[in-house]
C-alpha cells in the first residue's frame, strides 16, 4: 500500500501528517476543542475519512508521549466513516484539545484473515506452552 487516501468530511479538519517521513503512525488532530474530565472518556472527532486498501487495517494508538489513552479502535478497509479517537483521561485534571490539536495517531497494517474453525479444547491446549492456561498472569 503505497498511498492512502484521506478526505475532509469538515472543512474545518487537519489533513493527517507524519512527523517524519519514516514514521509508522499518521497523525490525527482534533477539529474542534473539547474537554476530557479527569477519570472519564470522550470521542474526538476529526472530520476525516480515509480509505485503507483491501487487506489492509489502521489501528488508533494515543501519539508516543501523550498523557491520554486511546480506546480500542480498528479501521477495517471498509469502514467508510469518520475517524474519531475516544479518548480516556487516567489523570486526575481535565484533559483540554484546541482546534487541530494532535490527538492520537493510526498505524496501518496488513492483515491475517483465517478461518475460523471449531475444535475440542483439548486440540488447542494439546500444545499449551509453559504459560498455560492463565496466559502469563501471576
Amino acid at each position: 500500500m503505497e498511498t492512502i487516501k484521506v478526505a475532509r468530511l469538515d472543512e474545518r479538519a487537519r489533513l493527517p501528517t507524519r512527523k517524519h517521513a519514516s514514521d509508522a503512525g499518521i497523525d490525527f488532530y482534533a477539529l474542534e476543542g473539547c474537554e476530557v474530565p479527569a477519570g472519564e472518556f470522550r470521542l474526538v472527532r476529526t472530520g476525516i475519512t480515509v480509505e485503507i486498501s483491501s487487506g489492509y487495517v489502521g489501528i488508533l494508538k494515543p501519539k508516543g508521549g501523550s498523557l491520554h489513552l486511546i480506546g480500542s479502535g480498528v479501521i477495517d478497509a471498509g469502514y467508510q466513516g469518520e475517524i474519531i479517537f475516544r479518548v480516556v483521561n487516567p489523570l486526575k485534571t481535565p484533559l483540554t484539545f484546541q482546534a487541530g490539536d494532535p490527538v492520537g495517531q493510526m498505524v496501518v497494517v496488513p492483515v491475517v484473515t483465517p478461518a475460523v474453525v471449531e475444535v475440542d479444547p483439548g486440540e488447542i491446549h494439546a500444545r499449551r506452552s509453559e504459560r498455560g492456561a492463565t496466559g502469563g498472569i501471576l
